[in-house]
């Protein structure tokens, strides 16, 4: 009898420890699981993020483009109106509050100081006058401003190559 539960005790022992090993095997390995799910969360979300800014910052560099564009045929008279539609800057502006959302701090300040440049560019030059001092001064603290927001955004975005000798201003 006494070998009978000594038999009985020693199985039971024996399963109890291997549940219990079974059972911090499954803890760990559920925990590996949750970690690299975890992360594989983060990844999505950063890439979604950095899909979402550089669009962002695409559709304010071309809107802002679009303004200059604008200042510009002001200047030189290309326009039949002596100027600008009043909403000749909304969309930029519009697209600028979208990039703050995304943006980095330096991209979000070198872009407003970009949409400010064009703003005050197209709003004070003269119609049809190119030689006006205030038209090409507003012109360079533009083509200034465009060039540091997009060493601005090309360094947050990683691309590679992004040196000032690369970027030149045109309209």
């Amino acid at each position: 009898m006494i070998g009978v539960l000594g038999t009985l005790s020693g199985g039971i022992a024996g399963v109890l420890i291997t549940q219990r090993r079974s059972d911090r095997r499954e803890d760990k390995t559920w925990e590996r699981e949750r970690a690299r799910e975890h992360e594989r969360w983060s990844r999505e979300d950063e890439a979604r993020t950095f899909d979402h800014r550089r669009e962002s910052y695409v559709d304010f560099y071309d809107s802002l483009k679009t303004m200059a564009r604008l200042a510009y045929d002001k200047g030189y008279g290309f326009l039949e109106e002596p100027e600008l539609p009043d909403d000749w800057h909304t969309t930029a502006f519009e697209r600028l509050n979208r990039l703050r959302i995304y943006a980095a701090p330096p991209v979000a300040a070198a872009a407003a100081a970009a949409y400010n440049a064009a703003w005050q560019w197209g709003h004070y030059c003269k119609h049809d006058d190119p030689d006006d001092p205030r038209f090409h001064e507003g012109q360079v603290a533009y083509d200034n401003a465009e060039v540091d927001l997009l060493m601005r955004i090309r360094e947050d975005l990683a691309i590679p190559g992004s040196g000032t000798d690369d970027v030149a201003p045109f309209i």
